[in-house]
């Protein structure tokens, strides 16, 4: 009788102190984004239009009045997954070295390359401002912002794609189809990404995070506007047109490609076939002229389409609404058909299941 009792003890405490372990790798519904998950602590929440400062999980804590994100607080290059299955609407990179505060700028004054870049505590180092905006199959935009990188353009930071010293000085916001376009499988996948894909690296911006952020449509007509409006749309495609230093009365151009890299080579070797017979030097005098974006969605050229897809900032800001994505959604920490959204950093046993670290 005494060694049953022995038993059913030991397997009662075995029971209470492995539960936690086995129910951590069960799929689980959250009615709200727990205040940390696989490495994240959620910081400072959006507060643009839902009007909490710091939030439960952050609380005493405060963020500018336009904050269109929650703080995801993790280690820069932590890989970021999709939340749900959706549809990229723009990429852009406006990353530097670091960024000036204005306090630094009023306090030593803007001279390039002298002031600003000898550090201080003014300065924010690094500064990573890639963000990413989606659209998901209910007509929300879903926001992630302050990424280091994305393996959805796998140009940027590369060659003339390469990130400034400082912020904002002298450069533009660097978009695909300035650094080769979009990736093959996001091409192939018709800008398409799954549940629990690899979207991104966290980047850092005051401390090292990204930030998450969900637009909900300020109506039901808008909501059917954005779905309807993007139910049967392609991605752009490119023309490259080439000619020749040496003889300006010809011209050579791509067929619509998927990247720019694609109808600059394609151009590129039309003209140097051209030439082949007159020599090597006449092959080189061929030069790109220039490369046309060709829009897919007929019709973006006007009005609310054509700010859904150029200008999403906007568009969110006239349309949408931002919520507070930790307090407003029921979250997974497992990728399943739900309408739950996933949690946007997962585990790294998820990450070698997927194949990500290979």
């Amino acid at each position: 009788m005494k060694r049953l009792s022995l038993y059913v003890f030991l397997f009662l405490m075995f029971s209470i102190f492995t539960s936690h372990s086995f129910a951590a790798k069960k799929h689980k519904i959250y009615k709200k984004l727990p205040c940390y998950f696989n490495g994240v602590k959620v910081g400072p929440s959006a507060q643009k239009d839902s009007g909490i400062k710091g939030g439960r999980c952050c609380v005493g804590c405060s963020a500018y009045k336009e904050k269109r994100g929650t703080s995801m607080e993790v280690r820069r290059g932590t890989p970021v997954v999709a939340i749900t299955d959706m549809k990229v609407i723009q990429i852009e990179d406006s990353s530097s070295e670091q960024r000036s505060t204005s306090y630094a700028k009023e306090k030593y004054g803007v001279v390039v390359g002298k002031d600003f870049y000898s550090g201080g505590k003014e300065i924010i180092k690094p500064y990573d401002s890639l963000r990413i905006y989606f659209l998901d199959t209910n007509g929300n935009i879903i926001l992630y912002y302050h990424l280091n990188e994305t393996p959805l353009v796998p140009g940027f930071k590369k060659g003339k794609c390469k990130i400034p010293l400082e912020y904002e000085w002298g450069r533009k916001k660097m978009k695909p189809e300035d650094c080769g376009g979009y990736s093959e499988d996001l091409i192939k996948n018709n800008l398409n990404v799954k549940k629990g894909q690899v979207i991104g690296t966290s980047g850092h911006a005051y401390n090292s995070h990204f930030s998450l952020g969900i637009a909900v449509p300020a109506d039901e007509g808008i909501k059917n506007y954005i779905l309807e409006t993007t139910k049967n749309t392609d991605i752009n495609s490119y023309i490259a047109t080439v000619k020749s230093d040496k003889d300006k009365l010809v011209s050579f151009k791509s067929r619509r490609q998927m990247t720019k890299s694609i109808a600059e080579d394609e151009a590129m070797k039309s003209c140097r076939l051209f030439f082949k017979v007159h020599g090597e030097q006449m092959q080189n005098s061929c030069y790109i002229e220039d490369v046309v974006v060709v829009k897919s969605i007929e019709g973006s050229e006007y009005g609310m389409k054509k700010e859904f897809y150029e200008k999403p900032y906007q568009f969110t800001k006239k349309y949408m609404k931002f919520t507070a994505p930790q307090r407003d959604f029921k979250w997974e920490n497992l990728p399943t058909d739900s309408d739950a959204y996933l949690f946007p950093v997962m585990s790294k046993k998820y990450l070698k299941e997927i194949g990500y670290y290979n």
